[in-house]
């Protein structure tokens, strides 16, 4: 194997390894990223092949391809999913992870309560992460989703209106719940103490945060160290489909 081929296939196992340590959950969501490691991967599979990949140890083989057919799988299963939605085609995934239609629902009447009305909300929907470190320094509240329960926690001037409700499966566990601003230096000027919060909750875990602007009434999400602004009910249910899911 020559060193430019050596130096493209050490390259993209690097990448791999940096890939596979980032997160268990979800692969490369930038679309970028998701070039870039095709180009790696094209590359690595087309020098492999050029210096004769059948002559090179088993151990050798399922180093390189085993994690590119992975990821590869890992990578692209959410866009997949997507646009099978888009289509009417349902995959077998999502008939495993069926969507949690009651909390689904209780957001969806709060969020659109909330922005009509122009009452500032950030409500985060615990996943993976445990927050637990958050929630323990919070009003602690443990009670069912509801729409009345939400909307009556953000009227403004209660004592409870400030900070963030934090939702672990069906329950409300806590409210004034404070998150660390994010440190990003690229984010717009006028974003204000929500956002940024919201913002820097989703670079700390995997929690889904919906924001409602109380000078706009607009919706916004942060999830996976990424904000979407004023997105429609539309998206806002597309967002509840792909992340409140039943384990």
């Amino acid at each position: 194997m020559g060193n430019f081929s050596l130096l493209i296939v050490i390259t993209y196992l690097y990448a791999v390894f940096v890939l596979l340590l980032e997160t268990k959950v979800t692969f490369i969501k930038a679309g970028i990223s998701k070039i870039i490691f095709l180009i790696l991967s094209g590359l690595s599979l087309y020098y492999l092949i050029t210096e004769k990949t059948l002559e090179l140890d088993l151990w050798l083989k399922i180093l390189i391809y085993l994690p590119v057919i992975y990821l590869l799988i890992m990578t692209f299963t959410e866009d997949m999913a997507v646009l099978f939605k888009k289509t009417g085609i349902k995959s077998s995934h999502d008939k495993a992870l069926g969507v949690n239609n009651d909390l689904a629902d209780h957001l969806y009447q709060a969020v659109e309560y909330l922005s009509r009305n122009r009452i500032g909300a950030l409500i985060t929907v615990e996943r993976n992460i445990d927050l637990s470190k958050i929630i323990n320094k919070a009003l602690m509240l443990n009670a069912d989703v509801s729409k009345e329960l939400l909307t009556s926690i953000f009227i403004p001037n209660t004592p409870l209106h400030d900070g963030a409700v934090i939702i672990r499966g069906n329950k409300i566990l806590c409210a004034k719940a404070y998150y660390p601003s994010s440190k990003r230096t690229d984010l717009p000027m006028h974003l204000g103490t929500r956002h940024r919060a919201a913002i820097g909750i989703s670079e700390q875990s995997d929690a889904f945060t919906i924001i409602v602007s109380e000078e706009t009434g607009n919706v916004s999400i942060t999830v996976n160290k990424e904000i979407e602004y004023n997105i429609s009910r539309e998206t806002l249910n597309l967002y509840f489909e792909k992340f409140l899911k039943i384990n």
